[in-house]
Parts: C-alpha cells; sequence; structure tokens
C-alpha cells in the first residue's frame, strides 16, 4: 500500500485509511468504514454506559445479513446478543450486487423493542424503503421480534439537500437517537438535525479521527495531522 493511502487510526475493530479519512471533505460521499467507526466510538466511547441497551451494527454486517443464509448470520449475530437490546441500530444499504463495493445511498433502521417497531430514517424518502422492507424479515428472528406484533414505520426524519450526505444524516440520527431513547433527550429530530447541522458533523468527525490519531501512542501518522 502507498504511503498516500497510509494507516489514520487503528480504533477498536475500525481501520481507518487516508482515502477513508478524505472523503470527509465534500462533496464526497461516505463509505462504510467511516459510518463503522463512527458506530464503534458511540458505543465504546460516547455512549459507553448505555451499551447493555444498544447495538450498533458495523455497515458491513449489515451487508451481509442481506445476502447471507440463516446459518451463515446465526454465527455472525450470536456474539451481538441482539435479544438482549432494546434498539438496534442499522445502517441500510442499497448496493444490489454483494460481490461490488457500491450503492448510492443509506438510511437507518432501528428496531425499538418497547414498541415492537422496525423504524426506519430515510433522509431521501422513500429510496431505500423497498430494501429496509425486506431487510426486516432477515433481522426479525435474530432480535427476537415477535412477529405476529411487529410494525415497520416510515419516520418523519430530516431530509437531505443534496446527493451526497446520505451517510452522514444516519450518523447524525444515530447520535441524536441514541440521546433520545437513552438519555431522555426530549427535542424532536427534525429540529435537532439539519443541513447545517450535517456539515458540523462531518468537520466534527475528522477532529475526533485527528485527536485519536494524535493520543494514540502506537499511532505513526501524526504527521499526516501537522500543520
Amino acid at each position: 500500500m502507498a504511503d498516500e493511502d497510509a494507516i489514520v487510526l487503528n480504533f477498536g475493530d475500525s481501520l481507518l485509511r487516508k482515502s477513508d479519512f478524505d472523503l470527509l471533505t465534500e462533496p464526497n460521499w461516505i463509505n462504510d468504514k467511516i459510518i463503522a467507526f463512527c458506530f464503534e466510538f458511540f458505543e465504546r466511547e460516547q455512549f459507553n454506559h448505555s451499551a447493555d441497551r444498544i447495538a450498533l451494527l458495523n455497515p458491513s454486517v449489515a451487508e451481509l445479513m442481506r445476502f447471507a443464509s440463516v446459518e451463515d448470520l446465526a454465527v455472525l449475530l450470536e456474539p451481538l446478543h441482539l435479544p438482549s437490546k432494546q434498539y438496534v441500530f442499522v445502517p441500510i444499504n442499497d448496493n444490489p450486487d454483494p460481490a461490488k463495493v457500491g450503492g448510492s445511498h443509506w438510511s437507518l433502521m432501528v428496531y425499538v423493542r418497547s414498541k415492537q417497531e422496525f423504524q426506519h430514517y430515510d433522509a431521501l424518502k422513500g429510496s431505500n424503503q423497498s430494501v429496509a422492507k425486506r431487510f426486516v424479515d432477515k433481522l426479525q428472528p435474530f432480535v427476537q421480534a415477535p412477529r405476529g406484533k411487529l410494525k415497520y414505520v416510515e419516520m418523519d426524519c430530516p431530509q437531505q439537500q443534496n446527493s451526497y450526505d446520505c451517510g452522514i444524516y444516519v450518523i447524525a440520527m444515530t447520535e441524536h437517537l441514541i440521546k433520545e431513547f437513552c438519555e431522555c433527550f426530549s427535542v424532536p429530530i427534525t429540529e435537532v438535525v439539519n443541513h447545517n447541522i450535517v456539515q458540523q458533523k462531518r468537520k466534527h468527525i475528522e477532529c475526533l479521527i485527528q485527536e485519536l490519531a494524535v493520543a494514540d501512542p502506537n499511532s505513526d501518522t501524526h504527521h499526516l495531522f501537522s500543520s
């Protein structure tokens, strides 16, 4: 691997290269690795006080769930203890071909156990509805949701103003919803997550990655962020 795509950060199970980090600059469409990092940071650090209540699925796991057999999924998902979680967050991608990296849109599915609901938050409303509905059938047995009572709900949520911010909306909406579910944050998502906040979120994630990289005593990437 050429030095220009050097490893920027190794955080838990997340490994980010410079090419991943550079996607945080507009007008880039962020990839699964940036979402995976943010989800892992939420679970390990920012919301670790609620780790027993929430599960945030890695995008690569979610992608495998769409195409893998039930037997393979059982092995993959058992360590996540999904039946004990009150809230399961899943990034949904519309990639039609598991053999290729791609897709054009991210949205967010959340299983809310107390309501027995699969809630779909799509910043480009309607774009991922068919994908999300199919995903419910895949996820239902692994969260042990009662099939006869469960509901699928398309949620009112902030709408993106361009074609490339969907992944950042997924991250921002996930952060807000964890605060709402686990920290009694009562401001509606449509009032908190908007275009300006999403632009700030890109910068915030950039700064967070830089801070973690510089603070890591084992990191050799300090020079990448030197002024």
